[in-house]
């Protein structure tokens, strides 16, 4: 059975049911009053969002960063997926449930196999993720330095991001957060008023680096990575330096 055929996807393959894309922008426009009200977002470039469905990445460090990419987008969770653990967020039915409230996962194994025996691959994440984004063009949120870092800290990124959008062809949005990390930083539990600022910078898409038949090419993937890091570590620089 191909996984676009299997019902635990069914979420990220055809239009979600109503109930879960009221409760997905209710969530959104709740952000939206905090963003509002209790940590005031200042928000640029949105002229450089594209028209197409995009991969946004961002530097890293708390969990109010998708929720922030979601309001500069100015689009609510029902058009973004985020990547998640196959062995951990869908090995039951009630998680998998709950979670879907909120945000679109789209699973990745961490091993070929589950401990089951249920085979999922790379090119199956791919599927899952074309699909979603083909569905009203939605976009994937990848994070590329892998989790969050400590406050103000902006680790290398990972190929990953570059990986999936030269798989998927379509460009990157590298997008600029500045004060999540004095908000909601890594092991505190609650968010503290504090400003926030995002700003989106200039798409880049794969096709200026690889073509469909070097989606592999190791060199050319290292390089978009870089070109990703160094926009946003640029932008972090001038922004400080201002």
């Amino acid at each position: 059975m191909s996984v676009l055929e299997d019902p635990k996807y069914s979420y990220l393959v055809n239009k979600q049911p109503f109930f879960f894309q009221f409760w997905k922008k209710i969530f959104y426009y709740w952000c939206r009053f905090v963003f509002l009200w209790y940590t005031p977002v200042k928000i640029s470039g949105r002229e450089n969002l594209p028209s197409e469905s995009a991969v946004f990445i961002s530097n890293h460090n708390s969990h109010m960063d998708v929720a922030l990419i979601s309001a500069a987008a100015g689009k609510s969770f029902n058009y973004f997926g985020m990547l998640a653990a196959k062995d951990y967020w869908f090995d039951n039915t009630i998680k998998r449930l709950l979670t879907n409230f909120v945000m679109n996962l789209v699973p990745i194994a961490r091993k070929t196999e589950d401990s089951d025996g249920d085979p999922f691959t790379f090119d199956d994440t791919i599927e899952l993720c074309r699909a979603f984004m083909d569905q009203g063009g939605r976009n994937l949120v990848i994070f590329p330095e892998g989790s969050r870092g400590e406050p103000n800290v902006m680790r290398p990124f990972r190929k990953g991001a570059a990986r999936f959008a030269s798989y998927l062809n379509v460009p990157i949005v590298p997008v600029f957060i500045d004060g999540s990390f004095r908000s909601w930083p890594k092991g505190r539990l609650v968010m503290f008023p504090a400003r926030i600022n995002i700003k989106i910078l200039k798409p880049l898409h794969p096709s200026s680096y690889v073509t469909p038949d070097d989606t592999n090419h190791f060199e050319q993937i290292n390089e978009m990575t870089q070109a990703l890091e160094d926009r946003i570590l640029k932008e972090r620089e001038t922004f400080y330096a201002g």
